[in-house]
Formats: C-alpha cells, sequence, structure tokens
C-alpha cells in the first residue's frame, strides 16, 4: 500500500476495535510517519516505546512489561506504537501482556502498533493483528525526496525521471542517501543508483548479485539441446512486452527446472538473464538461517531487495536441500519460512522471473508442485545423441578448436548415458591428453578421454530411473520427442 492507503487502512482497523496493528515495513521512520497521521484521524494520542529510551512520553521503567502494566493501569487512550523489540524473542510475561492488552485495550480505546516484518509476529497473536504492508515509495515520494536533497546540497536539479525510477524499491532514508551519492558523483545519475543498490542487496548474505561470464553472455546459444525449454522461454519472451500487457498477459513468473545433475538446469538459470537482458541474483534459502534476525523476516527483507532491482531473474538452486527439514512439522521457523516462501510464489505481481533448480523430487513438499507457483515444471534428463554432439560442438568452440576435424558424432553415438558435465570434462580430459603430449587435440585423445570418464549413470541408475518415472506424467520434458529423432547438425560430422 502506498503512504496515503496505509494510513487510510489503519486508522479503520482502529476504528473497528483491532487492539494489535502491524504496519509490515522495514521503515520505522516512514512507519511512525503513516502512524502519526491515522493517530490524528481516529483523534488519539500517538505514544511510543523503544528498547532504548522505554516510554515517550516518559513513564516508570524501561522494559515492555513495565509499558504495558502501566499504561494498563492507566487506561488512557491511545495508539502506541512499538519500536526495536524482536517481537518473535519477547519473554513470555511479555507475551502474556501483550496478549491481554490487545484483548482489553480496545475497550479503553487502547490499540498497539507494531511497525516490523510480519515475520517477526508470535504466533499466538497473528489471528488477532490487522496487518498493513506499507510499500516502498512511489515515485511522487522518490521524487520529492530527490528535490528536497538537491535543495539541501544547493544543487540545481536537471530533469531526474530516470534517477528516480532507477531508485525505485529503497526505503526512503534509504534514496535519501544515495541520492546524496549520485549528485556528488556528477555524472550519471541513474547509473550510480543502480550501482548503489545492487551494493546494498549485496550486504545480505542471502544474497548474490552474479556477473556473467562471456560465455554465459551470449544466451542460450551456450546451453546444448533442450529444445522444448528453449522455444517456451522464447515463447515468453514475448510477454515480457507493453504489447503483451495490453493483450492481458501478466508478466511470466517463472519455471522450476528439475532433473538429474549436471544436465543444463544451473547453465540455462544463468542463460536465461543474458538472454533476455536482465540482472541475475541467486538467492541461498539455507543463508536465510545464518542471519542475527528470524529466517522469516530475512526472507521478507531480501525479496524486497530483489523486486527493488526488477526487472530481474531470481535463481534458487538445488531447492531440496533446504526444504527436506518440512518432513514430520517439527521445525517451525522453517514453516513459517516455507508458507511466507510459497505465498510470495503465488501471488507476486512484481517482474521478478524466479528460475528454481532441483535435483530430487521426493524431498519437495507437494504444495511448491502446484500450478500456480510457477509457470512451468521442465524435467531435464540425460541429452539425446543429437544434444551431445551440440554439447560437444559448443565446448570444443570455446576452447578455440574446429569440431568438423574431429568425430564428433561418433563420440555423441557411443557416449550414451553421458551427461552435458560429463561431456564437457571428456573434452577438458582430452585436452590435458594432447598437451602432456606437446602437440594439438586429435580424435583420438577424444576416445581415450571417453573411457575414463565414469558417466553418473552408472552409478545412481537407480535414482535416474525413479526419477523419470516420477517425471513422466508430472513435467514437462526440457528436451521433446522431435528432438530425439533429430538428425545431427551440420557440421557434427
Amino acid at each position: 500500500m502506498t503512504f496515503a492507503e496505509a494510513e487510510a487502512e489503519l486508522a479503520r482497523f482502529v476504528e473497528a476495535g483491532y487492539g494489535l496493528l502491524v504496519l509490515d515495513s522495514f521503515e520505522e521512520k516512514r512507519g511512525l510517519a503513516v502512524a502519526q497521521v491515522a493517530a490524528d484521524k481516529a483523534k488519539l494520542p500517538l505514544l511510543t516505546w523503544s528498547v532504548s529510551r522505554g516510554m515517550t512520553p516518559p513513564a516508570k521503567g524501561l522494559t515492555l512489561a513495565d509499558a504495558l502494566t502501566a499504561r494498563s493501569q492507566k487506561g488512557e487512550p491511545g495508539l502506541l506504537a512499538l519500536l526495536g523489540p524482536q517481537l518473535s524473542s519477547l519473554t513470555p510475561i511479555e507475551r502474556r501482556l501483550l496478549s491481554e492488552a490487545v484483548v482489553e485495550g480496545p475497550s479503553k480505546r487502547q490499540h498497539i502498533l507494531a511497525i516490523a516484518p510480519i515475520g517477526d509476529l508470535p504466533e499466538e497473536l497473528e489471528r488477532e493483528a490487522g496487518i498493513v504492508s506499507l510499500s516502498p515509495p512511489d515515485e511522487a515520494e522518490l521524487k520529492r525526496t530527490l528535490e528536497e536533497v538537491a535543495k539541501s546540497m544547493q544543487l540545481d536539479l536537471v530533469p531526474a525521471a530516470e534517477a528516480v525510477a532507477a531508485a525505485r524499491g529503497l526505503g526512503l532514508e534509504e534514496a535519501r542517501r544515495v541520492f546524496r551519492l549520485a549528485l556528488l558523483a556528477k555524472g550519471e545519475m541513474a547509473r550510480t543508483i543502480v550501482a548503489e543498490k545492487r551494493r546494498i542487496l549485496m550486504r545480505n548474505s542471502a544474497i548474490d548479485c552474479i556477473e556473467l561470464g562471456a560465455d554465459e553472455l551470449q544466451g542460450l546459444s551456450m546451453v546444448g539441446g533442450l529444445d522444448a525449454l528453449k522455444k517456451w522461454l522464447a515463447d515468453r519472451r514475448k510477454s515480457l512486452s507493453e504489447e503483451a500487457r495490453a493483450f492481458g498477459l501478466p508478466p511470466p513468473k517463472g519455471l522450476l527446472l528439475l532433473g538429474v545433475q549436471g544436465c543444463g538446469k544451473s547453465l540455462s538459470a544463468k542463460a536465461i538473464p543474458a538472454e533476455w537482458r536482465m540482472p541475475l541474483c541467486r538467492l541461498d534459502l539455507a543463508g536465510l538461517f545464518s542471519q542475527r534476525e528470524s529466517p522469516s523476516a530475512t526472507l521478507r527483507r531480501t525479496i524486497a531487495s530483489v523486486e527493488a532491482m526488477a526487472p530481474i531473474v531470481l535463481w534458487i538452486d538445488e531447492l531440496e536441500k533446504v526444504f527436506a527439514g518440512l518432513e514430520g512439522g517439527r521445525d517451525t521457523e522453517l514453516m513459517r519460512v516455507f508458507g511466507w516462501f510459497i505465498m510470495w510464489l503465488g501471488e507476486r505481481r512484481s517482474p521478478v522471473f524466479v528460475v528454481a533448480t532441483a535435483n530430487d523430487v521426493t524431498h519437495l513438499p507437494p504444495e511448491l508442485l502446484r500450478r500456480g507457483r510457477f509457470d512451468e515444471t521442465f524435467f531435464v534428463d540425460l541429452p539425446n545423441e543429437a544434444a551431445r554432439a551440440e554439447i560437444l560442438n559448443i565446448h570444443l568452440r570455446q576452447r578455440g578448436r574446429h569440431p568438423e576435424a574431429l568425430p564428433v558424432a561418433a563420440i555423441a553415438k557411443r557416449s550414451d548415458k553421458f551427461s552435458g558435465a560429463e561431456l564437457e570434462q571428456l573434452i577438458v580430459a582430452a585436452l590435458h591428453l594432447a598437451f602432456s603430449n606437446g602437440r594439438d587435440l586429435l580424435g583420438e585423445d577424444l576416445w581415450n578421454a571417453m573411457y575414463t570418464v565414469v558417466p553418473l549413470y552408472r552409478v545412481y541408475e537407480e535414482k535416474i530411473r525413479a526419477l523419470r518415472t516420477w517425471a513422466q506424467d508430472r513435467a514437462r520434458p526440457a528436451t521433446s520427442r522431435q528432438a530425439d529423432r533429430l538428425a545431427l547438425a551440420p557440421g557434427a560430422e
């Protein structure tokens, strides 16, 4: 919600008699400004309690328990904003007093407002709370802030529509600092702002902004096989346009890539942003649990930061490793993270295209696979003969060799059950043989190297067959059946 919508919604919750209100925001100062307007509308004084200063206006005792007890005894009406406490980490006494205040307060026109991410709310209070989500500043707020910063620096502000657009998703105080930095740089403001947004995002250990290499920047042309996946992505790329919005198409949400290790899932995740000319960030869900704040709050903050960079591709690798712990339902915090994550996957409206990968579907919660979380689920199998030839050609050309002079077709035919990663390993091993013999690469090096590579299929044949059986009627094949019968591409002989 915008600033105006948030203050109006808070005022309605007060009028409706909610004892506990939650302003879902990471911006405390801006949240207090919203609370002040809502309190004025409801004709209530705005009080604050913080972990450092206690009550304002001053009251005896600094603890939250002191504040809640004194307020209940006095019975004076007001909207009490809580600043600083980790609500999910309150003591049992504080939780009990807060619960009592939420139930008994509205009859005295006493209301409590928590300015915090929803993930910090104790479970027993979630159903009692009126929740209002405060969106990042809109372009009008950002424009006013930019003008204020320029005026305070005694600078003439040139038309800055691009700078304001680049700052979307930042908090108001973050935007103020970034605008000041961009004005001091005296260069292209939008470029400075985007660079600073990326740096802010990198402070979070759960997110990694990836700079693609020269080969990766070539996009899907560097991915062998997977013709059905490539066609689907080409179609979805068209739906990114404004013409698609006018046609009634929503922006694509993302896809889930399941399949055999080393067959191109991660490579595809990197190729998509290069093909679509978007930045790429990788989300480490396990990294959420290494933060000081609650993992669910960290996830919300991280996603807000990613949305600030939109349009963007968000890559989540090996999804099953994080959510395997949901079995048995004993990890409450993990269930909280999962619940918010799948809600965001289903309801997001921002142009964040999610590419999630997984190797072991048996550990994926069924809720994650439901239609609506992702646009499509693809199964990435071992490459067929034509795809193997294409992969060998790609890796040979990357290393400055001409595939036409080498027995690529014969190697592709004999390397059944090899993954894409193992075919690359074959090329590297052959180059080592040639280099150690002081000559250029020969066909015999490829043959000798092929017999040194042990395909993963031989070790995990049962698991791979089980994965294929599972995917048969649950996922779309990334390689079409027609591609299995395609002749080898020209130059593969």
